[in-house]
């Protein structure tokens, strides 16, 4: 709701809306909520994205078309990734601890 003031002096407003035109009442606050209101759409779309996030069969918000189940691929992927390190990590564990256990292994 968007108020225009017509004559300061006498309290003289109007709405921009209905484009009614009446006297400003000074015992009342009046706040705009429409910059509020933007911000709730904003933060419901951003929430809704967040949850369907949670389900992998889901596109991400701001995406190219044909995107389902990309979480899924990406899950995938860093499983891939992380179980190849860690597996590294192990053989080389075992390994250092077969040269110290057999030295005479690797000659």
């Amino acid at each position: 709701m968007y108020v225009v003031k017509i004559c300061p002096e006498i309290d003289v407003v109007m709405d921009v809306d209905s484009g009614l035109v009446a006297e400003m009442r000074k015992d009342m606050f009046m706040v705009d909520i429409i910059p509020v209101e933007e911000r709730i759409k904003k933060l419901e779309t951003l929430v809704n994205a967040f949850e369907k996030s949670l389900d992998p069969r889901n596109p991400p918000l701001n995406t190219f078309p044909n995107r389902d189940r990309v979480y899924e691929i990406a899950g995938h992927f860093k499983g891939l990734f992380f179980g190849f390190w860690i597996a590294l990590v192990f053989m080389l564990i075992i390994i250092v601890a077969l040269y110290k256990i057999f030295p005479g292994l690797f000659r």
